[in-house]
């Protein structure tokens, strides 16, 4: 056998109701050419039909399976494949590893997203090695539980999320309030889902409002329309999300980011235009130009 060096990192969704001896020998060979080895589990912070587990349960798998003899730590996905990556390599420095490091993962949902510091290799594995069917006889305790969520999930029928987003002038319509998150590069406009105890969309807005901008005054809610939005949460899922846009002018207050905002701007609308904004919101700023042309 050969020696042992340095760390390896298998990385990995396992959105499956039970391990199999693929998983196995995956967990098998990076043991045998490392010194070290942590697994870590991509998650995702809404549920669909690719991620209908949560973290924790996935881990309980290998927890059940293999004790503490194996690291286990969450991923969690982000939008920007280069913040994810610097965020991966930020967890992994954290865990002090053992000489270089080698991470293990998928072709297309790994190596091709990663440009973090650290070598990668492909894992020998195809989705066809892990079936989905959850269906069987003789499921129990967690196992069973696993097993009822991946089978509820990948049976119901499509959901689409309303949203709504708005967009909150001052001096005469000549600034716009945009929001930006932690871990994005680029502006949105503030809001998020609807729920299910808002009476209607236009309480919805401004309970939106109030939780991400603080406690702000505003007059003239106008609702100008709806939009499908490519959400990276639901890409290539079979859910998605509906926005509604409106407008307000602010009276009182000043904004001040809450809830997952880290920073609020105001903006000349002048010389804002697609590119200041996430991808999935650039559809609703040419709603608002639209609305802004015909206010001339």
């Amino acid at each position: 056998m050969s020696e042992k060096l340095g760390t390896g990192i298998l990385l990995g969704r396992f959105q499956v109701f039970e391990l199999n001896e693929i998983h196995a020998r995956l967990i098998d060979t990076v043991r045998d050419q490392h010194e070290q080895m942590h697994l870590f589990i991509g998650s995702n912070p809404a549920p669909s039909d690719h991620n209908p587990l949560e973290w924790v349960f996935r881990a309980q798998m290998f927890e059940e399976e293999y004790g503490n003899t194996l690291a286990v730590h969450e991923m969690p996905d982000l939008p920007d494949d280069r913040i994810w990556s610097q965020e991966l390599d930020r967890r992994i420095m954290e865990l002090r590893p053992k000489g270089d490091v080698i991470i293990y993962g998928t072709d297309l949902d790994f190596v091709q997203r990663y440009s973090g510091k650290y070598k990668t290799a492909i894992l020998e594995a195809s989705d066809d090695d892990f079936p989905e069917d959850a269906v069987g006889a003789n499921v129990e305790h967690l196992r069973d539980f696993r097993a009822g969520v991946l089978y509820a999930t990948m049976r119901r029928y499509p959901t689409v999320y309303p949203t709504v987003d708005i967009a909150v002038f001052r001096n005469d319509n000549k600034e716009v309030l945009l929001a930006r998150k932690e871990n994005e590069l680029k502006y949105r406009f503030p809001g998020g889902f609807a729920d299910p105890t808002d009476d209607s969309y236009e309480m919805a807005a401004i309970r939106e409002l109030m939780e991400e901008c603080g406690e702000v005054e505003v007059e003239e809610l106008t609702y100008l329309g709806s939009c499908k939005i490519d959400d990276w949460r639901y890409r290539g899922s079979m859910d998605s999300i509906m926005t509604h846009l409106y407008t307000c002018v602010i009276t009182d207050g000043e904004p001040e980011p809450n809830d997952d905002i880290s920073e609020l701007r105001w903006f000349d609308v002048q010389k804002i235009n697609a590119e200041t904004f996430v991808p999935e919101h650039r559809p609703l700023f040419e709603m608002l130009v639209e609305y802004l042309a015909d206010m001339v």
